[in-house]
């Protein structure tokens, strides 16, 4: 999923009302250095990448002057950047009753609602800033964020274009619509917005990983690695990158860099179960099916309610000939991640083996109304038809797995849509 940009992250674009506000400051009876220039400080601090001493610089201010707009929405500004979100929803609510009026706190609470998770909140408000300042930059951008976030990607496309239509050379905008072409499967498109997008961000993380992955899908594999790894160079904390990489590098014959990219991870401290995951992916394809349990053990450990080491542990046991226990991390899975439709196929295999048809068949037909798109979720499900004496189903649904198993082989893309 995006992430929201912060706003905290440059110097805002200033209405004119603040400058007013800027005025008044000057009078203000601060002891100690003039608050005209303590102010300016804290805006150094943040831009410096040091929200935290922005704020409690700020804050000191605001104690003083607790009804000055300026202060109460550079202070919203420095703990947002902070990620002290809740409290920065606080200052620029403070803000907004300071000088309602004002269009740069509005636009702020409406950009921390979104990363706060309380989107229809934060649509609201900015949309009301746009019915303001119609041309106001960065306000549909946000909301395309947003719907993107939430998987709307048909609205998040319709908003980042209007952002667009504002500032052709949005960078961010142009990456994020980049990335959903990509993960639509318009690859053509997607690259040319990936590519206008470093034309005007060339550092912009979004658009740079988009590009690494097309390079992947267009068979450019040592372009997309070598982007890859600039990346992680950049951000070694980023895990999602990290696992991706590592699973290139072992698709290319690298697996021994590619464990030793995640061994490296772990050594460093980091406790994330899903390094673990991926190094027990690897254990399991050399077939060491103790070492891929134990990971997985380990990676419970770390996060007990993760769904994710439940189905991967529940295949190792599987495979061990595990049936029960099995059965009971693949439904431990399901229940943390009812949405998933891979434990439900996994739990009607076994039930399947066992005689339970036709839970099974239930099963599989959830994990096709989650994705449709499965072989071996239709080729199971018309196994068990059959068994079951349906043979109309049954052929119905061995038809389905025949023809998706068709396109996948014409696509180049076999390995996509399975439950591996």
């Amino acid at each position: 999923m995006p992430r929201l940009r912060s706003a905290a992250r440059g110097r805002p674009r200033l209405l004119p009302a603040i400058g007013l506000h800027l005025a008044a400051l000057a009078l203000l009876g601060c002891p100690g250095a003039d608050p005209a220039e303590r102010l300016e400080e804290a805006r150094r601090l943040r831009a410096a990448g040091r929200p935290a001493e922005a704020a409690a610089l700020l804050a000191d201010l605001v104690e003083r002057s607790p009804k000055e707009y300026t202060l109460r929405y550079e202070l919203a500004l420095s703990l947002h950047g902070a990620g002290e979100h809740k409290k920065a929803l606080d200052e620029a609510g403070a803000a907004i009753e300071s000088d309602p009026a004002a269009l740069d706190a509005r636009a702020l609470r409406g950009e921390i609602l979104g990363v706060l998770g309380r989107d229809e909140e934060a649509l609201a408000e900015l949309r009301g800033v746009v019915a303001a300042d119609p041309g106001r930059r960065g306000m549909h951008r946000t909301m395309g964020l947003i719907h993107a976030r939430a998987g709307r990607l048909q609205q998040a496309s319709n908003q980042l274009e209007k952002e667009l239509a504002i500032n052709p050379d949005d960078g961010e905008a142009l990456a994020e619509i980049g990335t959903i072409l990509f993960r639509a499967g318009r690859l053509p498109e997607a690259a040319i917005k990936i590519e206008r997008a470093l034309a005007v961000a060339p550092r912009s993380p979004r658009a740079r990983r988009t590009l690494a992955e097309i390079r992947l899908r267009q068979g450019r594999y040592e372009e997309g690695i070598d982007l890859q790894r600039i990346l992680l160079e950049e951000d070694p904390a980023d895990i999602d990158l990290l696992v991706a990489h590592a699973s290139v590098l072992e698709q290319r014959g690298r697996a021994d860099r590619a464990r030793s990219l995640l061994q490296e991870a772990i050594d460093r401290g980091t406790r994330d179960a899903r390094l673990y995951i991926a190094l027990a992916r690897q254990s399991r394809d050399r077939l060491d099916l103790e070492g891929a349990g134990a990971l997985l053990r380990r990676a419970l450990e770390i996060a007990p309610d993760d769904a994710e080491s439940h189905l991967q542990l529940g295949k190792i046991l599987a495979l061990q000939g595990h049936g029960d226990a099995a059965l009971a991390e693949f439904r431990e899975a399901s229940r943390l991640a009812p949405s998933d439709p891979y434990a439900y196929y996994y739990i009607a295999s076994i039930l399947q083996e066992s005689g339970a048809l036709e839970e099974a068949i239930d099963l599989l037909r959830r994990s096709l109304e989650l994705d449709p798109l499965n072989p071996k979720a239709h080729y199971a499900l018309g196994m068990a038809l059959r068994r079951s004496g349906r043979r109309g189903e049954a052929e119905a649904a061995l038809a389905r797995h025949a023809a998706i198993m068709k396109k996948l082989r014409e696509s180049d893309r076999s390995g996509v849509a399975t439950a591996d």
